[in-house]
């Protein structure tokens, strides 16, 4: 079983890189996270995100990147 603390990691990462990811979990984030392997306490931990911050973050990130890509 891998670390709960690095798939959480792992999953931010995604969610801040991967717009269709995102879009995937915020539509179905039990099925979404069982399948990237988090217990139903991160997924639901993870479903009450302030998304709107998310989005904002990511791209803000995605600007950034395309910027010094």
């Amino acid at each position: 079983m891998r670390d709960p603390d690095v798939l959480g990691e792992e999953l931010l990462a995604r969610l801040f890189t991967d717009a269709e990811f995102r879009a995937r979990f915020r539509r179905d984030p039990a099925g979404t996270g069982r399948e990237f392997g988090l217990d139903a306490a991160s997924i639901d931990a993870f479903a009450r995100a302030d998304w709107i911050g998310l989005d904002l973050a990511a791209r803000s990130y995605q600007r950034k990147r395309e910027r010094h890509g």
